[in-house]
């Protein structure tokens, strides 16, 4: 193969573009701070990074989950709460009203707080967030208490959230495991027809009824607290796999500072050898040589 004059030119600038694009390529990378821009520029790189990447906003969504989640339970507790003291109360006016001191007019008058606490406790079961039923269970669009109750949506089962891949977790009681299977609200209507009865013996067996029903209130508290904490646990796994994928994903596409500059002086040290070397070589003609 004949090499001629206009080949050694042509490889020459070609050379020099390529090694003026690496050049360009270093500069980015040091600008940008950033090693891999694009899939091109490490195959296998830029999949692990898109992995991560996933995983994080997989975490994101995660974390909104838990977020909510805790707001819930945290309002639960405080309706807990109130539940506690409203049977609190309803105890002492029943201890009040089931002793020789009390007459007839004082339960009737009494019977008349307990019907309100009664009311209260109906409007604690109806509690929302973010214009849904705490305690709805499954169906937490309608009403756990209402005038007319649909038989085939009761406030049963419990609103679940993800909290990661597979992981689900409870973050409500229900009405029914609440209210009525704790025997809180019939304890109080139990307490409110003795008193509007006049009848002693049947005040003090529904005041057993509210201890009961307050004793069942403290072990759903306990139990709620077991699923805060599970949740306050998924919160802390979330910020530890957090850091590990950002930290993944930092080592895989980051450029590194030092190694990116001297990088760049090589291949300017060498884009500089190339210019020298190819001046010289196109500048050789016959009449070099007949000197």
């Amino acid at each position: 193969m004949r090499i001629t004059s206009s080949i050694l030119s042509h490889e020459a600038i070609s050379g020099v573009q390529s090694q003026m694009r690496s050049i360009a390529d270093a500069q980015r990378r040091i600008s940008s701070g950033k090693r891999v821009e694009h899939p091109s520029d490490d195959p296998i790189a830029a999949a692990g990074i898109l992995q991560s990447s996933s995983g994080l906003r997989a975490l994101e969504q995660y974390r909104s989950n838990l977020e909510a989640g805790q707001h819930r339970l945290s309002m639960e507790d405080s309706v807990l709460d109130q539940l506690t003291n409203t049977l609190s109360r309803a105890k002492e006016l029943g201890v009040s009203q089931a002793t020789d001191t009390a007459s007839t007019s004082t339960r009737l008058a009494t019977r008349e707080e307990v019907v309100q606490l009664r009311g209260f406790v109906e409007d604690l079961a109806n509690t929302q967030f973010n214009g849904r039923y705490i305690f709805g269970g499954q169906y937490s669009d309608i009403p756990p208490f209402q005038a007319v109750v649909d038989p085939l949506k009761p406030p049963t089962g419990s609103a679940k959230i993800e909290i990661g891949a597979g992981l689900q977790a409870d973050t409500n009681h229900n009405a029914q495991e609440v209210f009525i299977d704790s025997d809180a609200v019939d304890a109080l209507d139990a307490l409110a027809t003795a008193m509007a009865n006049d009848d002693v013996p049947g005040i003090e067996a529904a005041l057993i009824r509210v201890d009961d029903a307050f004793q069942v209130i403290q072990e759903t508290i306990g139990d709620l607290g077991g699923r805060m904490s599970r949740l306050d646990v998924g919160v802390t796994n979330l910020d530890s796999l957090e850091i590990t994928l950002q930290t993944f994903r930092s080592d895989l596409a980051d450029a590194d500072l030092a190694e990116a500059v001297t990088d760049l002086v090589n291949r300017q040290g060498t884009l500089e050898a190339a210019m020298v070397a190819n001046s010289r070589i196109l500048n050789m003609t016959l009449a070099n040589y007949l000197r």
